[in-house]
């Protein structure tokens, strides 16, 4: 795809874009409780049920129950955002020597996958969650201090 989806549409629209391009739909972290997640898995070619990021692994459960109900693909992300966590959530694809793109995206949406993981240490985990509470922090003082500001 060279496309990108028009913004504001819902998954179902989403996935219907991509597909109809050639791509595939992967769910990203559909039960993570601190981030933009649905809480649902709209259809989709495959499910993100391993994310390295999910130190308690609750949310990463609830996926691979929900996409094992499902019938569907299960893939795994590293979600890193620092060089220390690159690859702590890998996806093996199986393809066959001399592979293409097409292959690779028959592979993933035949479930024929490979999940090779390990957890992100707890002082990187504690790290990221100071980084996230600050940032949540100073987004509501920021919040509160403007509503005074109108308010004089």
């Amino acid at each position: 795809m060279r496309e990108l989806p028009p913004p504001g549409r819902s998954p179902e629209e989403t996935s219907e874009f991509a597909r109809a391009r050639g791509g595939i739909t992967i769910v990203s972290h559909p039960y993570h409780l601190f981030r933009h997640s649905m809480y649902r898995i709209p259809e989709c070619d495959a499910v993100e049920v391993y994310n390295s990021k999910y130190f308690f692994g609750i949310a990463n459960l609830w996926a691979k129950r929900k996409a094992e109900r499902l019938g569907l693909p299960m893939v795994a992300g590293s979600d890193s955002h620092a060089a220390r966590t690159v690859g702590l959530g890998v996806t093996v694809v199986e393809v066959e020597e001399g592979y293409c793109l097409g292959d690779v995206l028959a592979s993933i949406r035949g479930g024929r996958v490979k999940i090779e993981s390990k957890r992100m240490s707890i002082t990187v985990f504690a790290s990221q969650m100071v980084r996230w509470l600050n940032k949540r922090l100073r987004r509501r003082l920021k919040m509160e201090r403007s509503r005074r500001d109108e308010e004089t």
